[in-house]
């Protein structure tokens, strides 16, 4: 490496596109480690402030993770991310299976539950309805990339629809329903720092970004029969919508 010039652009910015394009070249492949902060200022010839400020815009993309008190890392999913518009109503398994990618689940929780109040307003029944709820870790080659949680009226999808050895999808599940298939879904998209029970689910510290998408499923008769919660991590996810 050599120290970066001086130009119009931030010393920053140029540390982080310089260090973008060693990662896309392969010199830092996904899941490798970095050098240390002061290795890197040394090499490119800048303060360890500018590199910090540099290594903080990769994170917030994605596209590296830092560990306190271990290193810095290219993101596992890095160049092999899951791409989707959202304006087409499919499975993470569909969009994998499409892509040619494989995933796994892992820490399955199938059980009954009650609606409380907030669950009912999301399904608009009454508190106390009995729901079925899915919880699971989506696994990509042995790494955590999302955790799911799904609610669904028992009167559509009941436990026993869902045993221990279900690596399906919720969604795909309420489509095949023959009374009430969903046939829409209303989607809110958040960013959000991960607790510590995400970051446990996870497999990353607490603080990192996630994605959530909270999605409630109509019928169509435009009734409410599912609701979820989907936790993404960035670095291995990527949706977008088109406008037109």
């Amino acid at each position: 490496m050599r120290p970066l010039k001086t130009n119009k652009f931030p010393l920053s910015l140029q540390a982080q596109r310089y260090l973008l394009g060693l990662i896309e070249d392969g010199t830092y492949p996904p899941g490798g480690q970095l050098p240390s902060e002061a290795d890197l200022a040394a090499q490119f010839g800048i303060s360890r402030g500018t590199l910090r400020e540099a290594l903080l815009h990769l994170e917030q993309q994605g596209i590296i993770v830092r560990k306190h008190g271990v290193g810095t890392f290219v993101a596992p999913g890095y160049g092999r991310r899951l791409e989707s518009g959202l304006e087409r109503l499919e499975s993470v398994l569909e969009l994998a299976a499409r892509q040619g990618l494989e995933l796994q689940f892992d820490a399955l929780q199938v059980q009954a539950e009650s609606a409380d109040q907030e669950l009912a307003g999301k399904l608009q029944v009454a508190p106390g309805t009995l729901l079925t709820s899915i919880r699971r870790v989506i696994v990509a080659d042995t790494a955590p990339v999302a955790y799911m949680s799904d609610v669904a009226l028992s009167s559509v999808l009941s436990p026993a629809d869902v045993d221990e050895t279900f690596n399906g999808s919720v969604l795909d599940l309420l489509r095949q329903n023959q009374d009430r298939p969903v046939a829409r879904a209303m989607s809110n998209i958040i960013a959000l720092d991960a607790d510590a029970f995400l970051a446990k689910k996870l497999g990353v510290e607490p603080g990192r970004a996630v994605l959530l998408i909270e999605e409630t499923l109509f019928d169509k008769e435009g009734t409410a029969t599912g609701f979820s919660r989907n936790y993404f991590i960035p670095d291995f996810f990527r949706f977008h919508v088109v406008r037109r």
